[in-house]
Parts: C-alpha cells; structure tokens; sequence
C-alpha cells in the first residue's frame, strides 16, 4: 500500500470513527430520562371527578416531585361519559413524553374489549409500563380471577388492588397472582380505590431512578424474594 493511500484510508477511517461516536452519542442522548414524568391516566370517571379528586390526590402523594404531572387522557362522548369506542385508538397514540400510563378501571375481557387487550401488549412488548387498578366487577356482574379481566392479560402490568380493615382484600374484586401486590390506603379514603392511584404517583416520584424496562423486572424481583403476602411501599420504593 502506497503512503498516500496509507494516508487516506486513515483519513476515512477518523471520519467514520466520529460519525459512529457521534450517533452512539446520541442514542445515549435518546435513552436518558427527560426529567419530567408524565403519567397518562384512563378512567372511567367524569372530567370534573378528574380534575377535583383524582389529579390533587396525586398531587399530594407525588409532592417532592416538581416535575411529575398527570394527565387525563381518556376519551369522553358529547354528553361527558366514557368514549369507551375511541379508548383504543388514544392508547394507541399516546402523547410524546409519556412515562407510563395509569388505568383508573378493569373489566373482564370479551368480545367487545379484547382488541385493546391486543394494543396494550403491542405497547407492552415496546417497552410502556402500564399500571393499573385490580379493579372489581360491574354491578350484578359475578367475579371472576384477574386472568380474564383486560389488565390481568397485559403482559408486565403493575396490578394493584386495595386492602380494607385488618389487611384483607375488598370481597367484590378481582383476584389473582397477576396481582402485584394490595395496598391499604389511609383510613379517611378506605374503600374508595385510591391505592392503585397512591402507587402510581410514588412510582412517579421514583420514576427517574430506573429505565421502564428496569421498573418491571424491579418489581418483580421484589416480589418473588418477599415472604409477605403483600408489600407496602417500604418495601417496593
């Protein structure tokens, strides 16, 4: 090889070598945290419920965060119900900067819901962390296991339910080892279902610590290794 190709292939490889530093550079960019998390919520209440329960509690379990929102993204009809029709495609086309999202509601899986069990796994195997209430039936609906509820077939979804006096589960909800663990929440809400919504916003103040991938597996860790039938936040954060 000659001196001046010697030379020049030198040149090309200095070139490709900061062209791959400068790419890798900014995949590390892209991977960091942006230091504002940004919990979707889905729910079944009204706007107004949203806004005058569900976003201060929030609030004021996620204080020490300045930097943690949560933001009501579920679709609503004309006359202010539920758009439950229009839940897939806003699942499927959530808001740039989403953290994880927060399902305020369950319900057993049939004909008319399972495609949106199908989205959340897409979303799931992408690498979203979906959080989510055990939930309970509807009125006159008979209960059944967390595996046939949407949220119980979401794979890697953070399940929390809700314990009542002495530590045990609400009677009408739904139940199964799906069920990362029941929290009970303080005495003055009991049995209104605010833990799941306790959880989320503690895992929002937390949130910064770990990748999503790495909040699954840490959650799931904990669990296999606790001999407690349910861990409380001391145990989780």
């Amino acid at each position: 090889m000659t001196k001046c190709n010697l030379s020049n292939l030198k040149s090309v490889l200095a070139g490709t070598f900061m062209i791959v530093a400068s790419c890798g550079a900014t995949w590390a960019q892209a991977a960091l945290p942006s230091g504002k998390t940004t919990v979707i919520y889905f729910g079944q209440q009204k706007a107004e419920d949203f806004e005058t329960k569900v976003k201060p509690l929030f609030a004021e379990q996620a204080r020490p965060c300045k930097s943690c929102e949560i933001v009501n993204y579920t679709p609503y009809t004309k006359d202010g119900a539920v758009d439950m029709e229009a839940l897939r495609e806003r699942i499927s086309s959530l808001p740039q900067g989403t953290s994880f999202v927060f399902f305020d509601f369950n319900m057993k899986v049939n004909d008319h819901n399972k495609e949106l069990v199908e989205v959340l796994n897409k979303k799931a195997e992408a690498g979203l962390v979906v959080v989510g209430t055990a939930g309970a039936p509807q009125a006159k609906e008979a209960s059944s296991p967390l595996s046939r509820t949407v949220l119980g077939q979401v794979h890697g979804a953070l399940i929390i339910g809700e314990l009542a006096e002495r530590d045990r589960l609400m009677p009408t909800g739904f139940y199964g080892p799906e069920m990362l663990t029941a929290l009970r929440p303080p005495k003055e809400i009991m049995g209104q279902g605010y833990s799941p919504l306790i959880f989320a916003a503690v895992l929002a103040e937390n949130w910064q610590k770990r990748s999503s991938q790495e909040w699954v597996e840490y959650f799931r860790s904990k669990k296999m290794k606790s001999r407690k039938i349910w861990l409380d936040l001391g145990d989780m954060f």
